[in-house]
């Protein structure tokens, strides 16, 4: 049995894993992993930088998984988390994931910028964020019941900004595969293939959307990450998937 532990995007929650729940093949068990609280709706002291949080998902990770292979996947800035976490185990000497995916983040040495910023207003930020899709239609005559969510989308988005890299001390020693939308506002293609800088076996897909592809998804992202973690190579674009291509590092 081989785990495939997912992290959610910015603001988002893990339940956005329940259709891989539902959908994965024979030997793939789907752990969802909520990202621990980096406010004080726990009553604990609040994570206040995005590197606060990895070993507390560390020892999640370690619970979920035990003494079975697994791959880590993560969205946005679950895709950041998933990174710092594989170095966390490599650093720690523990077991490694066998395979990293990530979908819709950049590579993490190239700077991200805080896409909550900059607004002269709440409503003025809720229409932007339901133009890019992370937010649903009544939410933009309504702006006060999406609050919360603002406010868990606008600290996680700070700590992914703030975030410094620490150089490698060399190549990741894992496959690494890098989804990206070709209409994603918040991530370029080229900080994408940026991720073959970090490691010898990197390859960058570029799948038809935005930056939502987990809630977008029409099974190929899934379909691709379930390939990983079984061991193969993600399908191949042709008339079946016909809404990718593969960009091969240079």
């Amino acid at each position: 049995m081989t785990k495939l532990v997912c992290l959610h995007h910015a603001g988002g929650s893990a339940s956005v894993f329940r259709p891989w729940q539902a959908y994965a093949p024979p030997g793939i068990e789907v752990v969802p992993i909520a990202l621990p609280a980096n406010r004080t709706e726990d009553g604990g002291t609040p994570h206040r930088e995005i590197g606060a949080l990895v070993p507390v998902l560390a020892d999640k990770v370690r619970k979920e998984v035990g003494d079975d292979d697994f791959v880590l996947f993560g969205k946005s800035m679950g895709g950041l988390l998933a990174y710092l976490l594989t170095r966390h185990f490599d650093e720690c000497g523990d077991p490694a994931p066998k395979a990293l995916a990530v979908a819709s983040f950049g590579a993490p040495h190239v700077p991200w910028r805080n896409f909550t910023e900059g607004f002269r207003d709440e409503q003025e930020l809720v229409r932007y964020l339901h133009r890019i899709g992370s937010i649903p239609d009544w939410a933009v005559e309504h702006p006060e019941w999406v609050a919360p969510y603002l406010g868990r989308l606008r600290e996680d988005a700070r700590m992914c900004a703030e975030y410094r890299f620490r150089p490698q001390d060399g190549p990741l020693a894992l496959p690494v595969r890098v989804f990206v939308g070709d209409l994603d506002p918040l991530v370029p293609v080229e900080a994408a293939h940026s991720w073959s800088e970090l490691g010898n076996d990197v390859e960058v897909r570029i799948l038809s959307g935005g930056h939502f592809l987990v809630s977008t998804d029409i099974g190929l992202l899934r379909q691709s990450v379930f390939g990983l973690a079984v061991g193969s190579r993600p399908p191949a674009c042709g008339v079946e998937h016909a809404m990718c291509r593969t960009v091969e590092p240079s």
